[in-house]
């Protein structure tokens, strides 16, 4: 039952006690395949790793082989590169990048990433219990600024927006993260901004957070000056004074 092995998952977490950070001892950098099949059986690998390896180089790589044995990502450390295979969930991540690594997985990571994971499955309430306990832990540790945090944040504040009548909570939430912009992995990152931009009722701010975010992850640009294009077109049928976001936005 899920909700059994989460009881578990969570009893861990809240009884880990936290002890000084386990540094990586040399670089490592990994390189998740993004290739379909791969990206298909576990869309959320990147993130996984980046949660459990906060101080590593993450990063999104093209087709690694290997495909009928995929998930797959490269662990390369101390000039010498292991392709790691068939990482469909947490738990398989952290077991393989141990044996490779020789080192722990820190359990509060570990703990925090297995309920993050599940939490899709869960219904709101009890997926916001879950997180609420998770970003408590991860509070009082050595990773309140980590990636597993960063994702904790975006995953409630989006829970927040599904709970009807609780958009302050998921701004504040969001808001958050872009004070974790330097250890936020991409995709949460971008999360962040959506979800400020969507529950944003001015345009012209509006406007302001989309062009933070094209600023902060340059490889949405377009897609982000198309966006901006229609607010302002929009602003202009509407008969808004949309002078103020033109101005902002061919200043960009």
């Amino acid at each position: 039952m899920v909700h059994t092995s989460l009881s578990w998952v969570l009893l861990l977490l809240l009884s880990t006690q936290v002890h000084n950070a386990q540094s990586l001892s040399q670089p490592v950098r990994v390189r998740v395949c993004q290739n379909k099949h791969c990206k298909k059986r576990n869309a959320n690998l990147k993130q996984c790793v980046s949660q459990l390896l906060p101080e590593a180089e993450v990063e999104s790589s093209g087709c690694l082989s290997h495909c009928n044995d995929g998930p797959n990502i490269e662990v390369e450390s101390g000039g010498h590169a292991t392709v790691l295979n068939g990482i469909q969930d947490v738990a398989t991540a952290a077991f393989l990048l141990e044996q490779d690594l020789e080192m722990r997985i820190p359990k509060i990571l570990l703990a925090a990433s297995k309920l993050m994971e599940q939490v899709p499955s869960l219904d709101t309430a009890t997926g916001l219990k879950y997180l609420d306990s998770v970003i408590s832990k991860l509070e009082t540790s050595e990773y309140e600024t980590s990636p597993a945090m960063a994702r904790a944040l975006v995953m409630r504040a989006d829970l927040h927006l599904k709970s009807a009548g609780e958009p302050s909570k998921a701004l504040e939430d969001a808001q958050r993260v872009l004070e974790l912009k330097q250890v936020a992995t991409t995709e949460t990152l971008a999360m962040a901004y959506r979800i400020l931009a969507d529950t944003e009722e001015n345009k012209v701010r509006v406007i302001a957070v989309l062009q933070q975010w094209q600023q902060d992850l340059p490889e949405f640009r377009t897609k982000l000056q198309n966006e901006i294009q229609r607010i302002l077109e929009s602003m202009e049928q509407d008969g808004d004074d949309g002078s103020v976001g033109r101005k902002s936005f061919m200043a960009a």
